[in-house]
């Protein structure tokens, strides 16, 4: 039997992966059937919000995760093997921005103005006592580059790549 971790992973990837494209990676990573009522406030609201309740970022990955699930029920979509993550990776962020913008246009999208990763990517959130905890989410092959980009850019570290240690004790929690 899966973890919760490794389903809501493979979800994911069974979402993301065939809409990802980076020429539309804010677009194709915002879908409105999964937007969390959280993302719908201006982009202050949403980092206050985010990073003063500590309720708000699981509840908008619980959201986030029963919505994809119920839809890839409905379209019958089977889910894909972890084995290499589809080629993708797994990132983190912890909102804990400094607002700048700058990864906005090297992402094209895929962080917006406020550093925040399209939500269709987040499937899991993790209680660290700081903050609003951290969002874990995963990023399609066909936006690799892109997000690695926005993430270079950013000058706080608000967004990071999982080291694999790190992601096998999660898989494995």
């Amino acid at each position: 039997m899966p973890t919760e971790f490794k389903l809501r992973l493979a979800e994911t990837i069974a979402w993301c992966l065939p809409r990802a494209q980076a020429a539309r990676a804010g677009d194709t990573t915002r879908t409105a059937e999964l937007m969390p009522p959280v993302c719908g406030h201006d982009g202050d609201t949403f980092l206050d919000l985010v990073l003063k309740t500590p309720d708000v970022p699981r509840e908008a990955v619980g959201f986030i995760t029963e919505r994809r699930r119920e839809a890839l029920a409905r379209m019958n979509m089977p889910l894909p093997p972890l084995g290499d993550l589809a080629g993708g990776w797994v990132f983190a962020t912890d909102f804990n921005t400094d607002i700048c913008g700058a990864a906005t246009a090297p992402s094209n999208g895929f962080l917006d103005d406020y550093d925040v990763p399209g939500w269709d990517t987040w499937f899991a959130h993790q209680e660290t006592g700081e903050m609003g905890g951290i969002i874990y989410g995963w990023v399609p092959p066909a936006l690799l580059t892109l997000a690695e980009k926005g993430f270079y850019v950013i000058p706080v570290t608000s967004a990071w790549w999982l080291r694999d240690e790190d992601l096998r004790r999660l898989m494995a929690s």
